[in-house]
């Protein structure tokens, strides 16, 4: 079977309705019967309010698919942390041994799910639009519209992040049996991400006062069309910011993102910093746990000695405060083929509560904290510097309990990059592969420690799937855009 990202072949045709509903059946999220597992003709050849409802469901569960293998492989990559469990060595040996990883392995995930949930949005909104306004209203529809476009330029922001220069398919809403959709540059997707993010800003601000289906838990307040389209502004803000750097859209790019800002949740307040949109996780019945909520015993996921070592002390001579409340000494250490370089000694606390681990713990998709440094980023290369150093200052100061930062608005841009990098390192480790990424759009990859020194590499790019290299006829590790 051939898995591609428009899941062609003999793939999910049949099973893609039924993905929709059962994915979204755990109580993580909340319970959706699928009692009589409706198949893609019956969902879009005869939509019903019940059914879009089951199937929206599955699009939160889809939103949520292997984000914890996102955090700690992109994390492995940028050296904030490695997986040493057990004896699966590519996790381990492929992101820090090999500049070019492989296809089939390491390098090859973060993908077909991806787009099989972007495939599951696509029918997802095929079937609203065919759904009677009997069932479902035009301002229901232009909610759910909103919503599902938001999650759709999500997933896409996800599939661009790790594959950057070699681009991604973005015209993928054809039939199965359609060819297979081109690869576009990684401008044209954040380009396409942003489309979307806007398309949905517009259905969202015309919706009524309430999704015609239950919002998870973990986007909190965030659950009506019009508190949604805070989060909505939020990464289009974060597309922004990303297309501004890694496509070299420069100040247009942030000028927009400020504007994105400015009808956010942005509070920049230290006590609002955990305010945002979060993934949720349970131990319930037909719902998946937080294998990041790594016990202080195990033998999985280390922070790598460079986040300790790196860290700035507070005044009193601490850690950073963003360190002490993220990392702690391991109780079970361990060193993988003898490499003493990248030992296994510290846990990773981030997802613990009360200092436990916690497997119900939510992962966040974007919060305050990113945002007020997202708008230090776009205010410093807009003009704006006394205002970005301040907004340093309160991640600083009110995040990490350290002293204001010793750039000025006569700094050059270089120390500027230095200053933020850190800042976002810090405050979103182990969250979403910050270091790595940010290395990349700003050709400091330098600062990614290659080790061990001898044979350590540090890959720039994940490689395009072998499978997807297949069904285009190109061979591995092939690069689409540029045959």
């Amino acid at each position: 079977m051939t898995t591609t990202h428009g899941l062609r072949r003999t793939t999910l045709a049949g099973a893609t309705v039924a993905a929709l509903i059962s994915a979204g059946a755990c109580s993580g999220f909340f319970d959706v019967p699928n009692t009589n597992q409706p198949n893609l003709e019956d969902l879009t050849t005869n939509p019903t309010r019940a059914k879009l409802s089951g199937a929206a469901t599955g699009l939160f569960a889809g939103a949520r698919g292997d984000i914890q293998g996102l955090i700690w492989r992109v994390g492995s990559l940028g050296r904030e942390g490695i997986n040493l469990s057990g004896n699966n060595q590519p996790d381990y040996l492929e992101p820090y041994f090999l500049s070019t990883l492989v296809g089939s392995g390491f390098g090859g995930a973060l993908w077909g799910g991806r787009y099989a949930h972007i495939r599951n949005i696509n029918t997802y909104l095929t079937a609203l639009d065919k759904v009677s306004t009997a069932q479902v209203s035009d301002a229901e529809k232009a909610a759910s519209r909103g919503l599902a476009n938001t999650l759709k330029a999500l997933a896409f922001v996800y599939v661009i992040e790790t594959r950057d220069s070699l681009g991604a398919p973005v015209d993928v809403d054809v039939p199965i049996t359609a060819p297979l959709g081109p690869f576009v540059s990684r401008d044209s997707v954040y380009g396409y991400v942003i489309g979307l993010l806007d398309s949905a800003q517009t259905d969202l601000g015309r919706a009524g006062a309430s999704f015609p289906f239950t919002i998870p838990s973990g986007f909190g307040s965030f659950n009506t069309p019009s508190a949604f389209l805070e989060v909505n502004r939020a990464l289009a803000a974060k597309a922004q910011v990303l297309r501004a750097t890694a496509a070299g859209c420069g100040v247009p790019c942030y000028t927009a993102a400020l504007a994105a800002l400015s009808s956010s949740f942005l509070s920049s307040r230290p006590a609002d910093f955990t305010t945002g949109a979060y993934f949720n996780f349970s131990t319930g019945s037909n719902d998946v746990t937080n294998g990041l909520s790594d016990p202080l015993g195990s033998v999985n996921f280390y922070a790598h000695p460079s986040e300790l070592a790196d860290a700035q002390l507070q005044p009193g001579g601490a850690k950073d405060q963003r360190v002490v409340d993220k990392i702690t000494a391991a109780t079970d250490t361990q060193t993988v083929g003898g490499i003493s370089e990248i030992p296994g000694t510290d846990k990773f606390t981030v997802y613990f509560t009360g200092g436990q681990a916690d497997p119900g713990h939510s992962i966040p998709i974007i919060r305050d904290e990113e945002l007020v440094l997202l708008r230090a980023e776009a205010n410093w290369f807009g003009g704006n510097k006394l205002q970005a150093l301040a907004d340093i200052d309160s991640v600083r100061i009110g995040a990490g309990k350290l002293t204001p930062t010793t750039v000025t608005i006569a700094s050059l841009d270089s120390a500027f990059v230095k200053e933020l990098l850190y800042n976002r390192r810090y405050s979103l480790m182990w969250e979403q592969g910050t270091r790595w990424i940010d290395a990349r759009r700003y050709n400091r990859m330098g600062d990614v420690p290659a080790t061990p020194p001898t044979g350590g590499h540090v890959a720039k790019v994940m490689p395009i799937p072998d499978n997807e290299c297949a069904a285009r006829g190109l061979l591995v590790n092939c690069t689409p855009l540029n045959p």
